[in-house]
């Protein structure tokens, strides 16, 4: 696994240096001095309103499972999530969240792990539709534009017509023996994780068209929040680009970030980045600027946030344990007692 990880992160450190290379990183000096340090004060506050609309999704996803967890007690573990996600492989990191869960939330580990694989999986499907249709939006004539935000309403379908295959397959898993087929053998694993449970509560998220309405509409509002800060630290740097111009640049690099599975995306997501930023117009090194600041304001930021989040987590479920081992000494002495 180490062996593993050291060729990803040398693949990605790679890449960047290459990006570097070609966009003559030691002229970049010039470029990177125009930028505006107020905009990126801006740039770097707008990652609180991102997390808070992390939290405020998970509140509602928890919500359908029976859990009345607060969006303030839930940010603190939606920064850690959001940073573990972003440094790992495919978002596998996520799953940090499912022991503070159940330790401030009493979210049992099957529900904690539905959540995870809901907010995870159904985030990226909007994610990658929304940024097809922004492609598709900027290349149709004008008589068929009208059609692409209708198009866009099908990602409502997605959970509720998943959840029946989904069902099927837990099912067929549970009456699957352990020694079948090698290939089908980490599918039936997982499935049958928790007695199968977190698929039941999966389905149950997944069947819910308001709770996949509040979603869509949450995590529209969070790629737009991150829109956003690209928008701003372009333009600073006198790249001028429209709505849908930062829109599919920061879609179509986060997205092929995460689908490389590399730690950070690092590289695919710099590259992307900056070839979109290209195709709208950018010079190699301005658009290259730009990725670094991206960088800078939004992953460092996001990162910091996420070690005092665990930190804080950490400390916070120490003292509650702290506290209820007294509790339960006195109440196991006034048991005994006569």
């Amino acid at each position: 696994m180490s062996r593993r990880w050291e060729l990803q992160v040398g693949l990605g450190v790679a890449l960047v240096a290459l990006l570097m290379w070609r966009a003559r990183v030691w002229e970049l000096g010039n470029t990177l001095r125009d930028f505006d340090p107020l905009v990126a004060v801006l740039v770097v506050l707008l990652n609180v309103p991102a997390i808070a609309i992390l939290a405020i999704r998970t509140h509602f996803v928890l919500r359908r499972l029976g859990y009345d967890a607060s969006p303030l007690s839930l940010a603190p573990i939606s920064a850690l999530g959001n940073v573990a996600a972003v440094v790992t492989p495919g978002a596998a990191g996520d799953v940090i969240r499912a022991p503070f869960l159940k330790g401030h939330h009493a979210v049992s580990y099957s529900d904690s792990f539905a959540t995870i694989v809901y907010e995870r999986s159904y985030s990226f499907c909007i994610l990658c539709l929304s940024t097809g249709l922004v492609a598709a939006w900027s290349v149709a004539p004008n008589a068929l534009r009208a059609v692409i935000p209708v198009i866009g309403l099908a990602v409502l379908a997605l959970p509720p017509l998943a959840a029946i295959p989904l069902l099927s397959l837990s099912t067929w898993a549970g009456r699957t023996r352990p020694g079948g087929s090698l290939a089908l053998r980490p599918l039936v694993r997982a499935l049958n994780v928790a007695e199968g449970r977190w698929v039941q509560s999966l389905a149950k998220l997944m069947k819910d068209l308001r709770l996949s309405v509040l979603f869509a509409g949450l995590t529209t509002l969070i790629f737009a929040t991150m829109v956003c800060q690209l928008w701003l630290i372009a333009d600073s740097l006198s790249i001028h680009l429209s709505a849908g111009e930062a829109a599919l640049a920061l879609g179509g690099s986060v997205a092929a970030g995460i689908a490389s599975f590399l730690p950070l995306g690092l590289g695919v997501l710099d590259w992307t980045l900056a070839a979109l930023l290209e195709s709208a117009g950018a010079t190699v090194g301005s658009a290259t600027a730009v990725a670094i600041l991206y960088r800078v304001t939004n992953s460092l930021p996001a990162g910091l946030l996420g070690v005092a989040a665990y930190a804080y987590l950490v400390v916070r479920l120490g003292r509650r344990e702290a506290e209820a081992t007294p509790e339960g000494g006195a109440t196991a002495e006034a048991t005994d007692s006569p």
